[in-house]
C-alpha cells in the first residue's frame, strides 16, 4: 500500500508516523515544496529575531525520515487526478497513490487593495518564504504598519518592535482580537503594547494604499499614515487552489468538506487533516480548526482511517495558550463574547454569566465563565495556568463556588506568580452583554 502525504508540517508528519508505526512494509512519501524537514511554524518569530535558526525549530531529528523509510518529494503538486489515483508536480513528475493525505494547511490571506502586491513592500508572516521576504526587507529605523489584529498579528509587531523599526498596529475592529478577547480584556492588552512604544489603533481601517516617491501610503480615517513596509495579518485560508476542478469538494472559504473520519465527503481514498479540513465542531458548525494541536490530532486520526479503522474525529474541550509580547494568555472551554460569532450554537447572553476581575495596577485578569452555576470556560491574562486542570474542572462541571475556592491548584507557576485571591472589586455580568 502506498500512502501519499501531501504537507510537511504537524498534520503530516504525525499521521506518517502513525503509519509506520502499524505498518512496516507500507510506501509512505510525503511531498512539500516550503522545507525538507517538519518543522515548529510558531517559532518563526524567534528565527525572525535571531534567537533560533530554522533547524532549531525542528522538533524531531533528521534521521527521522530515514529511520522511518519516509521518501521525500520536494515540490509543488499542481493537480490531483482521483479518478487516475495519481498527483501532477510542477517539476513535471506524476506521483501514484493508493490513499493520499492533504495536508496542505493555510496561508496569509492577501490585503484587498488594487495593485498591493505590484511592487515591494507588502508582506506576511506564515510561511517560511514570509519570513524570508520580511527578514530581507525590515531594517530599523524604518516605519511599519502591521494590518489586522490576532496573534501572527501581534506576534509581528513584536519582532519589528524588537529589531527596531516603528510599528503601527492597526485593527479594523473595535477592540484588539475580539474573538479571543472581550473589550476589557483588550484594553489591558492594547494599554500593555503601548508602553513598549508601539502606535496601537483599533476602529482604525486601512482601505486604501498608494505607492508615493518609494514609500507606502496608507488611506486611515482622516489622515494618510506613509510606511516603509506593511504586514497583512487578517487571516489565513485553506492552502487548496490547486484541488480546483479534481471533484473534491470544498467549502465556500476552500476547506476540503470530510466527513466523521476526515475522509473526503466527495472522493474514495482521499482524506484532509489540519488548516485545510472542513470539521464538525462540538457545537455542531462546519469549519477549520486552526491549531497547532487540533491538526496533529487530525493527523493522527486520519492515519487509522487511512489503515482501515473504524473512527469518528471530535476535538474535545478547547485550549489554547499564547503571549501578547509578555502578557501570557491561558483559554480553555467556551468563551462568548459581542465581537466572537458562535456558529451553530443557540447563544442567549442571558444563560451565560462571565465572574471577572483585574489586579489592580497589572495585566492581570482572570474570567470565568459559567452556564447556570456551572464552569464552562477560562480566560487568564498575566500570569500561567494549567489548562489541563481547567479542562478537568469543566468536564467534572464544577461550579463557580468550587472553582474559586480552588483555583491555586491550577497555577503553572507557584514559585514565580502570587497566590490567586478573589478581590473585592470582582464582577459577574451576562457573557456577551
Amino acid at each position: 500500500m502506498h500512502h501519499v502525504i501531501v504537507g510537511n508540517s504537524i498534520a503530516g508528519i504525525e499521521a506518517a508516523i502513525a503509519i509506520r508505526n502499524r505498518d512496516d512494509t507500507a510506501r509512505i512519501t510525503l511531498i512539500s515544496a516550503e522545507h525538507d524537514h517538519f518543522f515548529s511554524r510558531t517559532a518563526l518569530m524567534y528565527v525572525f529575531c535571531g534567537q533560533l535558526s530554522v533547524r532549531d525549530t525542528e522538533p524531531y531529528d533528521r534521521e527521522l525520515y530515514e529511520r522511518m523509510r519516509f521518501t521525500r518529494i520536494r515540490d509543488r503538486v499542481t493537480r490531483v487526478r482521483p479518478a487516475d489515483h495519481a498527483l501532477d508536480l510542477a517539476g513535471g513528475a506524476t506521483v501514484p497513490y493508493d490513499r493520499l493525505l492533504l495536508a496542505v494547511g493555510s496561508y496569509a490571506r492577501r490585503l484587498s487593495w488594487p495593485n498591493a502586491y505590484e511592487g515591494p513592500g507588502v508582506h506576511h508572516f506564515v510561511t517560511l518564504q514570509d519570513l524570508a521576504g520580511l527578514d530581507a526587507a525590515a531594517k530599523p529605523g524604518m516605519h511599519a504598519a502591521v494590518i489586522g489584529g490576532g496573534l501572527i498579528g501581534v506576534e509581528t509587531a513584536e519582532i519589528l518592535h524588537l529589531r527596531g523599526l516603528k510599528v503601527h498596529f492597526l485593527v479594523r475592529e473595535p477592540w484588539y482580537f475580539p474573538v479571543a478577547l472581550d473589550e476589557a480584556e483588550s484594553d489591558v492588552v492594547a494599554a500593555h503594547i503601548r508602553h513598549h512604544g508601539l502606535d496601537v489603533r483599533t476602529g482604525t481601517p486601512a482601505d486604501a494604499m498608494e505607492r508615493r516617491d518609494g514609500r507606502l501610503v496608507l488611506k486611515l480615517p482622516g489622515e494618510e499614515l506613509p510606511v516603509d513596509l506593511v504586514v497583512g495579518a487578517i487571516g489565513v485560508a485553506p492552502n487548496t487552489a490547486f484541488l480546483a476542478g479534481s471533484g473534491i469538494a470544498l467549502a465556500p472559504d476552500g476547506a476540503i468538506e470530510t466527513t466523521d473520519s476526515l475522509q473526503s465527503t466527495t472522493v474514495p481514498d482521499i482524506w484532509a487533516a489540519g488548516d485545510c479540513a472542513n470539521v464538525t465542531w462540538v457545537d455542531g458548525s462546519r469549519r477549520p480548526e486552526q491549531l497547532w494541536y487540533t491538526a496533529r490530532d487530525q493527523g493522527r486520526v486520519a492515519a487509522r482511517a487511512m489503515l482501515g479503522d473504524e473512527v469518528c474525529y471530535r476535538r474535545g474541550t478547547w485550549y489554547n495558550s499564547a503571549k501578547f509580547f509578555d502578557i501570557e494568555y491561558t483559554t480553555a472551554g467556551f468563551v462568548p463574547f459581542p465581537g466572537k460569532p458562535e456558529k451553530g450554537v443557540a447563544f442567549q447572553a442571558s444563560d451565560y454569566r462571565s465572574w471577572y476581575q483585574q489586579v489592580p495596577g497589572t495585566a492581570v485578569t482572570q474570567r470565568i465563565v459559567c452556564k447556570g452555576e456551572r464552569v464552562v470556560g477560562f480566560n487568564c491574562l498575566g500570569s500561567r495556568w494549567d489548562h489541563q486542570v481547567f479542562m478537568r474542572w469543566i468536564q467534572e462541571r464544577r461550579s463557580l463556588v468550587w472553582v474559586l475556592a480552588h483555583m491555586n491548584e491550577a497555577r503553572f507557576d507557584e514559585e514565580f506568580t502570587p497566590p490567586f485571591r478573589v478581590l473585592p472589586t470582582a464582577t459577574s455580568t451576562p457573557s456577551g452583554a
